[in-house]
């Protein structure tokens, strides 16, 4: 059945389109599917991908794979899809009956089973309960990062349809936390316009803030302007702005995030949101990271902003949720040749054991297979790289911390969205306001991106645990570090949530590199509620995996100019 859906972005071809209707599985062109074997039935086709029935799958995991891929979250269907288009015979697993793994989206029924079994949503609350779609890990693209690359490079934007986000935002505390006052959000100002409006910024400050925003736009930060002859930076790089007796000498490659803020003399508050919510630094990494580096996060964020005409924020977010991703990843692979197997026969019934999908490894240490051990035989995919998700490693992964958070149900959007007519959002709490280590995160979205009934909306609060959780419930924990978050739920005028569900999990990464043994281990999703560290792991573990390093801008652009 059809869907209306609102104008969509269509990131591959650079521009807004208008869809009328999509349909529930978007059509993929699938090669004729290979018969496993001449003497077996050819695998099933469904929705784009390669099932395989249980006459065959034997014989098909018993073949020899360039690599195996363990679990179907976001990450590993990233490098399947990258590894297939490389060329790669990929065989791809999940011990799941569905696909997403820790990152999955759920319908509101899976919600309610999963966080408050026994009690059943309410279609006279919650509107059509069909139309609700909530991604565990959602997470905001940023229009002009590497993710967006690597859909246009691979071809998958073709799979899926976008929508701008409509509005970033920054938290600011109140000046007395004692008082019983509640802070306040407000929108990012980075244009000369929105700093002049800018309740976050003094007089004296939205004119600092608008030079620095244009230096930043304007330079580029792969050609230096020159070499220093003399002196302690002697045949490094630097970069100028002007300054108050002329032009200044700026060497970026040397200097600090620290020494950079304090040379351009902006205030403690600028600097923050600059570097927490533009730069999108999670603590206060930023002081000791190079100059450049913050310089080049920074301009991606405005560069992002402009990536498409009328965003209003850095980011995008498909329609109908991050559940399509992992899904359009899976049908590239298979386009390429590529084989899924979920832990579902065509009868319902599991294929994988709880022991099954065990390593094997070769007399030198590195990896030889994968087992899956069907009654007393064991069946073998012979392969000499294998990738996947912590939860297949035991042994070979390290607990990082643990993530709190806290989904809402709502029907109303926060007050400052709703004057600005924004029915999406980011919001970044700066630890510093929160009293924390660690940013806060809020991620809220709405029917606009087909994520909830119309007039209802989703939010999710997030952030590492800081403190001692031993004999805490997940509703305790979060109350603790979430506070300042779910401050906004409750203050005056607020939209109180029609339901509340907290969740804790822990995050891992691996031991090892993953180059002498070749198993590749991917991390945990952390708290963020953007992609960029998620994709960079993905980018990092590809040249690990493959000795070579994606140069996304060339292949993206070559990938625009065939369409």
């Amino acid at each position: 059945t059809p869907r209306q859906t609102p104008p969509c972005l269509h990131i591959g071809r650079r521009r807004l389109a208008q869809r009328n209707s999509r349909p529930l599985l978007p059509s993929v062109r699938t090669p004729a599917p290979r018969a496993v074997e001449p003497n077996l039935p050819a695998p099933l086709l469904r929705s784009g991908l390669l099932l395989l029935a249980m006459d065959d799958w034997k014989a098909a995991f018993g073949e020899e794979w360039d690599a195996v891929v363990l679990g179907t979250g976001m990450k590993e269907c990233l490098l399947s899809g990258l590894l297939s288009v490389a060329g790669k015979k990929v065989l791809h697993l999940d011990r799941n009956d569905y696909y997403g793994g820790a990152s999955a989206s759920l319908d509101i029924n899976q919600l309610f089973e999963k966080f408050q079994a026994g009690a059943p949503p309410s279609e006279a609350e919650l509107g059509k309960l069909r139309d609700w779609a909530v991604d565990m890990v959602p997470k905001f693209i940023m229009a002009g990062g590497q993710l967006v690359k690597v859909l246009i490079h691979t071809k998958t934007a073709n799979y899926m349809e976008f929508k701008a986000v409509d509005g970033s935002y920054c938290y600011r505390a109140p000046k007395a936390r004692s008082s019983g006052e509640f802070g306040r959000v407000h929108k990012v100002p980075l244009t000369p316009k929105e700093a002049l409006s800018s309740s976050m910024l003094s007089m004296l400050e939205k004119g600092r803030m608008g030079k620095f925003t244009m230096w930043v736009a304007s330079i580029d930060c792969g050609k230096p302007e020159g070499f220093f002859e003399d002196g302690s930076f002697r045949d490094m790089p630097y970069w100028t702005r002007v300054g108050m007796t002329g032009r200044k000498k700026m060497p970026l490659t040397q200097w600090n995030g620290d020494q950079f803020f304090k040379d351009w003399g902006l205030e403690a508050g600028t600097i923050e949101f600059l570097t927490h919510v533009c730069a999108l630094y999670r603590d206060e990494s930023w002081r000791s990271a190079p100059a450049l580096e913050v310089v080049s996060r920074m301009q991606l964020y405005l560069e992002s902003r402009t990536r498409f005409a009328g965003m209003t924020s850095p980011y995008l977010y498909p329609l109908f949720g991050l559940g399509e991703l992992p899904q359009a990843f899976a049908r590239l692979a298979a386009v390429h040749g590529g084989t899924y197997m979920l832990n579902r026969d065509l009868d319902g019934s599991p294929v994988f054991g709880p022991n099954d999908l065990s390593l094997e490894y070769a007399e030198d240490g590195t990896v030889a297979g994968v087992v899956n051990h069907d009654g007393e035989e064991a069946v073998v995919a012979r392969t000499k790289t294998v990738v996947g998700d912590p939860s297949y490693f035991a042994g070979k992964t390290k607990p990082t911390g643990s993530v709190v958070r806290a989904i809402a149900l709502l029907d109303a959007p926060l007050a400052e969205m709703e004057k600005d007519g924004a029915s999406s959002c980011q919001v970044i709490f700066p630890a510093a306001q929160c009293g924390r280590c660690n940013d806060l995160y809020l991620f809220l979205c709405s029917n606009a991106h087909k994520v909830a009934p119309v007039g209802k909306y989703v939010a999710f609060l997030s952030t590492k645990v800081e403190g001692p959780t031993q004999g805490m419930s997940n509703e305790q924990i979060a109350h603790r570090e979430l506070a300042a978050g779910l401050a906004l739920f409750t203050r005056p005028g607020a939209p109180m949530p029609l339901h509340l569900f907290y969740d804790a999990y822990p995050t891992y990464a691996p031991l090892t590199n993953g180059t002498k043994d070749r198993v590749f281990i991917s991390e945990s999703f952390d708290a963020t509620s953007h992609f960029e560290t998620a994709i960079n792991d993905v980018l990092d573990m590809y040249q690990r995996i493959t000795g070579e390093t994606l140069n996304l801008d060339a292949l993206a652009a070559a990938a625009s100019a065939e369409q």
